[in-house]
């Protein structure tokens, strides 16, 4: 019923209302608290209630695909930000339940009845999906795979597969080792972004919240641009990463190093169980993920941030998540193909270490890239 609504809404190019009555475009989203609240209290059936058939109501719930749009539309007709609940009435747009909708409804409604005001509703002829394809395919690709070889994460693949050569592991137990790692790796890095995604997502009702957000992120990338491009000149001059600063802290390295070492130390033959080595090699990738994500968070975070840019498109926002993160191990999976072809982990680190300034001018760009979609877009 909602969706026919809806529907039949989009036939009109601009929604200038009669003036037999007042039409009262109520917006909200199943996500948002405020909403619930409102929904509780029963307000918009009272406000029916109260005035009858002056009034005609129209629900529209902007967690729906069109119904974002609408909302979006409607509020940059009336010079508003995208908070729900909303409420338009007439000339009137009134936003945040109880502070100003419980107040001022009844208000706004007389005011339009009294002057013949016109609740406007700004509806263009847009696809549902050409809002989300701001968010373009590939700015996720290059953002997952600028992550996946940064030095952060390089550095722990080159370790690990190095720890792997030095312990005398077979290629049988590489293939169980690798498989795990990455495995391990992927689903972790994917339960982050998908759980910043749902918390965003919850949040997406505070339009001041989810501002901040943009805000921080915004500027994090500019800032990460510079210190990008800072260590880019450094590594140029230098040719050496000692005085870089996007990188992983001693610490965290050292961090890094004993929890591999501490499940996959061992030697040949002792314990080394199929099983045993996929558990140990899970175990590696989800502590290794989380230590590391600290570093690597900072492509992670605002591309997440960048998809939440239209939360209502979750499936798409999802498969978007998935393919960030099947780029962000694509790297780790290459190190450990290469590894199982006979390579050794020296030849791969030196071919890294010729290539990082091209890396951190990469990730510079990237940086740059996700500050002006956060801004513009």
């Amino acid at each position: 019923m909602k969706k026919l609504f809806i529907t039949a809404l989009l036939l009109l190019p601009l929604t200038m209302f009669g003036k037999d009555l007042v039409r009262v475009a109520v917006f909200t989203s199943p996500a948002c608290v405020h909403c619930n609240h409102m929904k509780q209290d029963k307000f918009v059936e009272k406000l029916k209630k109260e005035y009858g058939s002056k009034i005609e109501i129209i629900n529209i719930d902007t967690s729906d695909a069109q119904g974002s749009i609408i909302f979006k539309e409607s509020a940059e007709a009336y010079g508003k930000d995208f908070g729900v609940p909303a409420m338009a009435i007439g000339e009137t747009y009134l936003q945040g339940y109880p502070a100003q909708i419980a107040f001022y409804a009844g208000p706004a409604v007389e005011r339009a009845l009294a002057n013949n005001e016109t609740t406007k509703i700004t509806v263009k002829e847009v696809k549902a999906e050409d809002e989300f394809n701001k968010l373009t395919f590939s700015t996720i690709v290059l953002s997952g795979l600028a992550d996946g070889i940064n030095p952060c994460a390089f550095a722990v693949i080159i370790f690990f597969v190095s720890f792997l050569a030095v312990y005398g592991y077979n290629k049988k137990e590489v293939v169980y080792v690798g498989s795990a790692y990455c495995l391990a790796v992927f689903l972790a890095y994917f339960l982050i972004g998908l759980g910043l995604f749902e918390f965003l997502y919850a949040m997406s009702g505070f339009a001041y919240v989810i501002k901040i957000f943009y805000f921080l992120a915004a500027a994090l990338c500019f800032v990460f641009f510079l210190l990008s491009l800072y260590d880019f000149i450094i590594y140029q001059k230098t040719k050496k990463s000692d005085g870089m600063l996007l990188q992983l802290p001693k610490n965290l390295k050292l961090k890094i190093n004993k929890i591999i070492g501490f499940f996959m130390r061992g030697k040949e033959g002792e314990g080394r169980h199929p099983l045993r080595l996929i558990v140990a090699a899970f175990c590696v990738g989800i502590l290794v993920s989380l230590v590391e994500s600290v570093c690597t968070g900072q492509v992670y975070v605002p591309t997440i941030v960048l998809i939440m840019k239209d939360p209502h498109f979750r499936t798409r926002a999802v498969s978007y998540l998935i393919l960030y993160n099947l780029l962000f191990i694509l790297p780790l999976l290459i190190v450990f193909g290469f590894t199982l072809l006979g390579h050794k982990s020296e030849k791969v680190n030196s071919l890294f270490k010729k290539h990082l300034g091209i890396t951190k001018l990469l990730l510079a760009l990237v940086f740059l890239g996700l500050f002006i979609m956060l801004v513009i877009v």
